[in-house]
């Protein structure tokens, strides 16, 4: 009797043994399961500038920034120069992103335009268990006049590829 309870406990704790180690592989293969999605890294997408004109590459420092939902500003892109292009994330449900550019002239001189980027917002579906991003198509350009000349829509659909220019920008030329 001892012997066939001793049979039994063993065959428990290898059941046991087996259930625990059966466990761990459906854990492991849920996460390897997960990570096989191609989900992006970052699903914010950015529209490139490219900058056009005599002012490429563009000769003043640049400072872009933005007002955020909650009020805030915030800059997106901080006192760049000689750059013939950049890029700017975009807002995810806004109509549209008012951007601030400001152009360092001298030590005590600054040129500020606003950029009014209309967009429609395009929900994206990668995966359930993916996060929730966005697509854009800018509808139009609205800005202010004191250090950019023009904004050229080039390419309207803004999406993770940001090989092709979206924006094309023409800077003045400021000598103060």
């Amino acid at each position: 009797m001892k012997k066939l309870q001793q049979h039994t406990h063993n065959g428990m704790r290898t059941a046991l043994g087996l259930l625990c180690t059966a466990f761990l592989l459906f854990q492991v293969s849920s996460f390897m399961s997960c990570s096989s999605i191609d989900c992006p890294l970052n699903n914010r997408v950015y529209a490139k500038y490219m900058v056009e004109g005599d002012e490429k590459p563009l000769s003043t420092r640049l400072t872009v920034a933005t007002i955020r939902m909650d009020g805030e500003d915030t800059i997106l892109l901080n006192n760049v120069a000689n750059v013939d292009s950049f890029m700017l994330p975009m807002s995810y449900t806004a109509k549209a992103d008012t951007l601030f550019f400001g152009q360092y002239i001298s030590e005590s001189q600054t040129v500020v335009d606003t950029v009014y980027v209309l967009k429609d917002n395009l929900p994206h579906f990668e995966s359930i268990d993916c996060a929730p991003s966005f697509f854009h198509t800018i509808t139009g350009i609205k800005h202010t006049r004191y250090g950019i000349d023009t904004i050229i829509i080039n390419k309207a659909n803004v999406n993770y590829d940001a090989d092709t220019p979206h924006l094309l920008i023409r800077f003045k030329t400021l000598a103060y």
